[in-house]
């Protein structure tokens, strides 16, 4: 599979955080990431949208995954409000 990028717009609530990394999760699976990596995206994913959530900045929260053979990385774009 070549790189792709996909982007999530959420809203900024807790309960979100779950749609976010369930697709985490089923892009990992797409791009052949072991337990052990998705283990420590999965953790990464949590703490970060759980600290943008908690300190309630915007209206929304943009995730970038970039996915490739191998390899998913996650970018929380920055606050722009």
């Amino acid at each position: 599979m070549a790189g792709e990028e996909i982007r999530l717009v959420l809203p900024a609530q807790s309960r979100y955080l779950d749609v976010a990394v369930a697709t985490m999760q089923a892009l990992a699976d797409r791009s052949g990431i072991d337990a052990e990596g998705l283990a420590a995206i999965r953790a990464q994913v949590y703490e970060l949208l759980g600290e943008r959530v908690s300190r309630h900045t915007g209206d929304s929260v943009v995730l970038r995954y970039e996915v490739g053979d191998g390899y998913l990385g996650v970018r929380l774009e920055d606050d722009t409000s």
